[in-house]
């Protein structure tokens, strides 16, 4: 990479890694040429997910989406323009993935703007594997995981997201992804959690509850999963069995734990010597 382009790959892996601090850790337990291509990835995901959800107006978080499908196509047949892709695509090892993923990325990406209401828990992953499943695929194939563990993975995936989403509560509560039988079952309505009180302390334990058994499923049924994916569910479970105890749950998700730093270096190492192992 010339000096512009290291300069301009850095700025997206700084933001990336603003919203995933545990992955500076986790770097330190992969091969060099592991740790530029998870530093690609990661922060081509980030951007991805920050035109899917972090962009108020439909209309531009549409366009942008649409031109990171022209851009992975692009990239795909060689000739990236964005620096994350070039650096991604660059990789020999990026090739062994199926081109219709990235499609199919960016059109989960779109999908996902677009999806309702979730009725239960269930429709609620289902809705999000739509962006999550493709995603999974690609990190299998970039990083040799087990294809047949995506389905697991993109549950971890959906569960990183959601416990973000949770962080944002006094941003836009009404769009919090809590599915309606939960509100239902507590007699809420979802503006009514922008408000501190013991009911919605009460559905933020219920359904913490819920993600925490879906992510321990998923990390039993997927044990061959990437390293940075392990990490991040580590950490992801402790934050929630941790904020099921407190009196304001939701706050204590949105707090980020002093701890967590720590917690990253043994779950890297621990996750880590695990694969070595196997």
């Amino acid at each position: 990479m010339s000096d512009a382009q290291a300069g301009a790959f850095a700025s997206f892996e700084e933001k990336w890694l603003a919203a995933n601090p545990e992955q500076a850790t986790v770097a330190l337990f992969l091969a060099p040429d592991a740790r530029l291509r998870s530093a690609a990835f990661g922060s081509l995901i980030h951007e991805l997910e920050q035109a899917a959800f972090g962009l108020r107006e439909a209309h531009v978080a549409e366009v942008k989406l649409q031109w990171w499908r022209q851009e992975l196509l692009a990239a795909a047949s060689g000739s990236p323009r964005h620096p994350l892709s070039a650096v991604l695509f660059a990789d020999p090892q990026t090739a062994k993935g199926d081109v219709a993923d990235w499609v199919a990325l960016c059109d989960g990406a779109l999908a996902v703007r677009h999806a309702g209401a979730a009725s239960d828990m269930e429709s609620l992953l289902s809705d999000y594997s739509a962006l999550y499943a493709p995603i999974a695929r690609i990190e299998a194939a970039l990083f040799d995981a087990s294809a047949a563990a995506t389905t697991a993975t993109a549950k971890l995936w959906t569960i990183s997201h959601l416990l973000l989403a949770l962080r944002h509560l006094a941003d836009a509560p009404e769009r919090l992804p809590v599915p309606l039988d939960l509100l239902a079952r507590h007699e809420l309505t979802r503006a009514a959690l922008a408000e501190s009180a013991p009911e919605r302390s009460e559905l933020a334990r219920d359904f913490l509850g819920r993600l925490a058994a879906v992510l321990q499923s998923a990390l039993a049924e997927a044990p061959r999963v990437p390293l940075a994916r392990r990490v991040r569910a580590r950490l992801d479970l402790a934050l929630m069995q941790s904020a099921v105890c407190a009196d304001d749950p939701l706050r204590a998700v949105m707090a980020q734990p002093g701890a967590a730093r720590w917690k990253a270096l043994w779950w890297s190492w621990r996750e880590a010597r695990a694969s070595a192992q196997k």
